[in-house]
């Protein structure tokens, strides 16, 4: 019999959990009754947990040690479902969980859901469009290669979502996933929020300035994501193209009346992610000399905009 869902509930961290979901692929409701929930992780206890999977704006990174220190040993694996550039930070803050700096479980990963999905309030969660996920190894205790898949390690991921109804993509390398959802991130959410969060998707996508700066950015993100590419040694038939664009005008253009995460946590004056979504990849692209003018202007904008609200 499979385990009800489990939640930890944090007073400093922004929680919800689902208890009704209306998605395009079936609305799902949990009773209360059925899930468990927890305000401190330490109450979670630490030997029944094969999977920790983090759900989290990258703004909670600084609290994931403590979260997750009660919850590890050397066979759970974590997946942490979240944008931007954070997986070597996530690492390495894990490492620091441990006395020996070695890897306090068996594996991480890193997940990218390409999903429209909004909170319309408390326990209840709208899915309007999309809903695959792909993932791949960021670190292994069996391997001291970060990005460099592991077999067993992707089966065991793979087998995760195989009970599943979620389109599962297994990422031979994770950096590259993470740039794949960065073409449509830097984009969109900069545009949006930059805007002063008045702007959803269609608005972008059927104004002819907004959507020359949207495709604009998108180079100038493929343009960043190759020289990183290049710059791990990874096959060069493996560079993104002009189909990873078509892919993401496809999506964008269907998408409707969407607001992006960006947008929502500036009109509702919470915490943005800012660092590991926008200024992350610009310091890849000042140290690998590339030039990014477009994005760089306008994250100077959201920065602007973080600081006057302060939204940290």
């Amino acid at each position: 019999m499979p385990c009800p869902p489990v939640f930890p509930f944090f007073g400093f961290l922004f929680f919800f959990f689902t208890i009704a979901l209306q998605s395009i692929a079936g609305d799902i409701f949990i009773p209360p009754s059925e899930i468990q929930i927890y305000s401190n992780t330490e109450d979670m206890g630490k030997s029944s947990f094969d999977w920790v999977i983090l759900a989290l704006k990258s703004t909670a990174m600084p609290h994931i040690p403590t979260l997750l220190k009660s919850l590890l040993h050397n066979q759970t694996r974590v997946l942490a479902i979240m944008n931007g550039l954070i997986d070597y930070d996530l690492v390495e803050s894990l490492r620091s969980i441990s006395t020996s700096k070695d890897l306090p479980c068996a594996a991480i990963y890193g997940g990218m859901a390409f999903i429209g999905c909004n909170r319309l309030s408390p326990g209840l969660v709208d899915h309007t469009d999309q809903g695959a996920l792909s993932a791949g190894l960021a670190a292994s205790a069996a391997s001291n290669k970060p990005y460099q898949g592991v077999v067993h390690d992707m089966e065991a991921l793979a087998d995760l979502w195989r009970p599943t109804k979620v389109k599962f993509m297994e990422e031979t390398y994770l950096i590259r996933g993470r740039w794949i959802k960065n073409c449509w991130n830097l984009p969109f959410n900069s545009i949006s929020c930059a805007m002063g969060g008045i702007l959803t998707i269609d608005t972008i996508v059927k104004d002819p300035s907004l959507r020359k700066l949207a495709d604009d950015i998108m180079d100038e993100t493929i343009a960043i994501a190759n020289a990183d590419l290049a710059s791990r040694g990874i096959d060069p038939s493996l560079y993104l193209d002009d189909t990873v664009k078509k892919r993401m005008w496809d999506i964008t253009d269907a998408m409707g009346p969407y607001k992006t995460s960006t947008m929502l946590d500036l009109i509702n004056r919470r915490p943005m992610e800012v660092k590991y979504l926008f200024r992350k990849p610009l310091e890849i692209a000042e140290s690998l000399q590339i030039k990014a003018p477009k994005l760089e202007a306008l994250t100077a904008q959201i920065e602007s905009l973080q600081r006057h609200y302060n939204l940290f």
